[in-house]
């Protein structure tokens, strides 16, 4: 189930539903509507790369495209991942609740699908980078951690 906190720790704590009432199909792209002040979920977004893999759960919204000729949804995606659009109705004291039409009243500059594919691209092969060095630099630590508790006994 894609709930906020799913989508928050990049799809790390799973929370499983018995029947899938909204399901999610590759090129979804999923978005945080509601979070506490200051919070790090709000706008947060998570791209589904599976059909019927997952289900929408409350205070979560989904955005296809209906044409990848014009845009390509992974773009899409980065654009929308934390906008400083959506950040900005966060007033750092209430919960904030974006609506629907807050959503999609962003105003969006898209270039060319070329320029779109070529940059998501890019970022998509950056992000594969950095998981891999995040779960290097994980490994690490263990190791270390394992040494440093063989030093004191």
């Amino acid at each position: 189930m894609i709930n906020s906190k799913f989508i928050s720790t990049e799809g790390d704590v799973i929370k499983r539903c018995s029947k899938q009432l909204t399901p999610l199909f590759k090129n979804d792209i999923t978005m945080v509507m509601s979070d506490l002040p200051n919070g790090k979920a709000l706008a947060k977004c998570y791209y589904i790369e599976e059909d019927n893999k997952y289900s929408l759960n409350q205070r979560i919204c989904k955005i296809h495209t209906k044409n990848n000729t014009i845009v390509n949804s992974k773009y899409l995606f980065y654009l929308l991942n934390r906008n400083p659009y959506y950040l900005k109705f966060d007033d750092g004291v209430n919960q904030t609740n974006l609506k629907k039409d807050d959503v999609l009243n962003i105003n969006l500059n898209i270039p060319s699908i070329d320029i779109q594919d070529k940059n998501s691209n890019i970022l998509t092969t950056i992000d594969t980078l950095i998981n891999k060095e995040s779960i290097r630099l994980s490994k690490l630590e263990t190791l270390k951690k394992g040494l440093m508790q063989n030093m004191f006994v």
